[in-house]
């Protein structure tokens, strides 16, 4: 797919960046463009088939351990999004996760404590990754705000960037912003 001609390429990045004193720590949370690997390792949980009463076969959706493997299924997809968005971060190493090892992933949290990050930082590591996969309000805002400010500076007879300057700060009038004719 293309839009005006240019195609769509990469997947959303979110830098995270963590101050210390001894240095920051820089994450990279790469947006996950294929949930292929997580369909792979986790199937979606199936819930048990019951003969109803009039020998009608149903699915028994309130069945305690079908219940409890939709919390563990939902849990493995929140936390391999997670680690899968963290795994291209420059230099970070695993040492309790295993991308092929869907328990691993619920760990990551304890492997991050005891790396020494805090709960705070913790939480905007999370934060972080879900930002990298998701839209939110702020998002959407700043996006439609550069969408309406592109519209109106075209019908103002600008073909430029809104963020273009038309003239130099000297007050001369920048490259190429005369326009063809003069009356």
């Amino acid at each position: 797919m293309k839009i005006h001609g240019k195609k769509i390429q990469g997947a959303n990045i979110e830098w995270i960046i963590i101050p210390r004193h001894d240095g920051d720590l820089v994450f990279k949370a790469t947006a996950v463009l294929d949930m292929k690997p997580f369909y792979a390792l986790c199937p979606e949980p199936k819930a048990p088939v019951v003969m109803r009463p009039g020998r009608v076969i149903s699915q028994d959706i309130t069945d305690k351990n079908y219940l409890e493997s939709v919390d563990r299924y939902a849990n493995y997809r929140y936390y391999f999004i997670i680690v899968w968005s963290l795994k291209d971060s420059p230099g970070l190493e695993f040492e309790k996760v295993d991308l092929n090892n869907p328990d691993s992933w619920l760990l990551i949290e304890e492997e991050l404590k005891e790396s020494g990050l805090t709960y705070p930082e913790i939480q905007r590591l999370l934060a972080g990754c879900m930002s990298a996969n998701s839209l939110n309000e702020n998002k959407l805002e700043e996006a439609r705000n550069r969408f309406l400010a592109f519209q109106a500076a075209q019908s103002n007879g600008s073909s430029s960037h809104p963020g273009e300057p038309q003239s130099t700060p000297s007050g001369e009038p920048a490259k190429d912003s005369e326009p063809a004719h003069q009356a």
